[in-house]
């Protein structure tokens, strides 16, 4: 008769592979519940684990990657945050690493994950990686990974990983929304990058509401902020010079909402008597000066922790179905988004 393998204790106890390791070398998260059920099965089935099966296992660490596109940014640290609990609560260690939203950064941290045998991988892309060859060597580095990815806040339409993620579409439509309802009748939008996934999905969110109301969106009323400071500062400072300017603005992100405030400072408007607006995330600081800031609230944290239940799913069962968890934002009503007569 021969002797049992992993592979049969995990079909016993119906568990993944990985699971059935964790057991074996005392290392990682597993319920105590489900240890038990595993022991019990390597009990009735006589399996004794070999020293050098149990070394070779150890090679993976206990270690989660976490690739972010920007430290310095409030949402990416507050997104660190939950992930980084979450690791705590699982006794695991955390490897972080920023792309700084370039690809070619994106790829070296990625290689050093796999160099460090990541048990697990939180990822939020540098690209949405739809042209070749990129897209290629993303997919050939991903294949190195034995270990569950979670995608975050970036989906990636070509590959199948379980993904958190906001409700960029409906973001765009609340923000535009809220701005209709405060009585505005010409709306502008600082729109994120259009090579982004979100940046595409929160414009039109907003076109889809401003075409509900009967006021389609001009193309002299969009200014491409592409999700930064100083260039939604230097394009919105030439807009509002321009004069003929909508009265209200849906901003794209906190960066683009910096910008946007340095802009108007800069042109003397005042907020929201002069221009009014509705930004996605919230921004560091701003009760301080009593500033009114309407903004929508993506449950950064939250959205961290997600992705570690979702890779600590993955983790415990590796062959269910794929998830995609789409997380709806709250509208924050603070007053910036006032129409005033």
């Amino acid at each position: 008769m021969r002797n049992a393998t992993i592979g049969d204790i995990a079909r016993e106890a119906a568990v993944g592979k990985a699971t059935v390791s964790r057991v074996i070398n005392s290392s990682g998260y597993v319920s105590e519940e489900t240890r038990r059920k595993v022991v019990r099965v390597m009990e009735r089935l006589n399996y004794h684990p070999s020293a050098a099966a149990q070394t070779l296992s150890r090679q993976a660490s206990d270690t989660i990657g976490l690739i972010l596109p920007e430290v310095s940014n409030q949402f990416f640290s507050e997104i660190l945050k939950g992930v980084s609990e979450m690791v705590d609560e699982r006794g695991y260690t955390l490897m972080l690493s920023s792309s700084e939203n370039d690809p070619s950064r994106d790829f070296r941290a990625l290689r050093a994950m796999i160099g460090q045998r990541v048990r697990g991988l939180v990822y939020i892309p540098a690209s949405d990686y739809t042209e070749e060859p990129l897209r290629g060597q993303l997919r050939r580095l991903l294949d190195q990974f034995s270990c569950p990815i979670v995608l975050l806040d970036r989906p990636l339409e070509a590959f199948s990983f379980d993904t958190v993620m906001s409700d960029n579409l409906k973001g765009g439509y609340m923000a535009a929304r809220a701005l209709v309802r405060a009585g505005h009748r010409r709306i502008g939008v600082v729109a994120g990058d259009p090579d982004l996934f979100i940046g595409r999905e929160r414009l039109n969110g907003v076109r889809q509401a401003l075409r509900e109301s009967g006021m389609p969106l001009r193309e002299e009323d969009i200014i491409p902020g592409k999700f930064d400071e100083r260039i939604t500062f230097e394009r919105a400072l030439e807009r509002f010079r321009q004069g003929d300017c909508p009265t209200g603005f849906v901003l794209s992100n906190n960066l683009s909402a910096f910008g946007f405030l340095r802009a108007a400072e800069k042109a003397k408007l005042r907020i929201p008597e002069d221009v009014a607006f509705v930004s996605f995330d919230k921004l560091a600081g701003q009760e301080l000066y009593g500033l009114p800031y309407t903004y929508l609230d993506r449950h950064e944290t939250s959205q961290g922790r997600q992705a570690m239940q979702a890779l600590f799913r993955r983790l415990e069962s590796p062959d269910r179905p794929v998830e995609r968890i789409v997380d709806p934002p709250d509208l924050v009503l603070k007053g910036s988004e006032r129409r005033m007569p």
